[in-house]
């Protein structure tokens, strides 16, 4: 099915490491950290946005030199989610693996019990991701126009940021751990929400 995107945006992201507690990774405070030193390996999900971020050549060198290292080892620098995540789970101060993906999957994920994880902000400003509603492209303009004011006016009153808190924030399992409780991604609960909601102000 062909769809579209609608614009505005209902959330804003940028990108973030998750790493396990220790020694080693609380030495880690932004993305460029983790590009200057060498005990750390690290991945990212493989043909995703931000292994398109990383490829880019026109990036800065810090970041292309990233990417060159995870091709040198691409046996575990291109995973799925579920891999990414596993593999941080597994890793130890002595051989340490950060994974790199979107803030609020991986705050999810730092969010889960054992509570051993953690999501550093990396900090990236040229990495502006954004979250969009995708509709059938053959939808009347009529309803595409509705939406597009009721996303306006739930960015315009703060309702999109009151979801946020509640189903990232107030459900962690983890102290100080922003997150959903109640699901593999909160954004899988969060996007019904909001197109509920969407429905509602716009009348349908």
């Amino acid at each position: 099915m062909t769809v579209k995107f609608i614009d505005p945006p209902f959330m804003k992201f940028g990108l973030s490491i998750l790493m396990k507690k220790g020694k080693k990774s609380d030495k880690i405070k932004n993305m460029l950290d983790l590009a200057g030193q060498h005990e750390i390996k690290y991945g990212v999900v493989g043909g995703g946005s931000t292994a398109s971020f990383f490829s880019d050549r026109d990036r800065r060198d810090e970041y292309h030199h990233m990417w060159t290292t995870m091709e040198s080892q691409r046996d575990v620098s291109f995973l799925d989610v579920e891999d990414g995540v596993k593999k941080v789970r597994e890793s130890t101060d002595s051989h340490p693996f950060a994974f790199i993906g979107e803030k609020y999957m991986l705050e999810y994920h730092a969010s889960r019990e054992p509570c051993e994880l953690m999501a550093v902000d990396g900090d990236v400003e040229a990495y502006n991701g954004e979250y969009h509603l995708a509709v059938t492209k053959n939808l009347n303009d009529a309803t595409t126009n509705q939406l597009v004011t009721a996303l306006q006016h739930l960015n315009d009153t703060g309702r999109l940021d009151e979801l946020y808190k509640k189903w990232w924030k107030e459900n962690a399992q983890c102290s100080r751990a922003p997150s959903s409780a109640l699901i593999t991604s909160g954004m899988a609960m969060l996007v019904p929400l909001i197109v509920a909601i969407l429905f509602r102000v716009s009348g349908e």
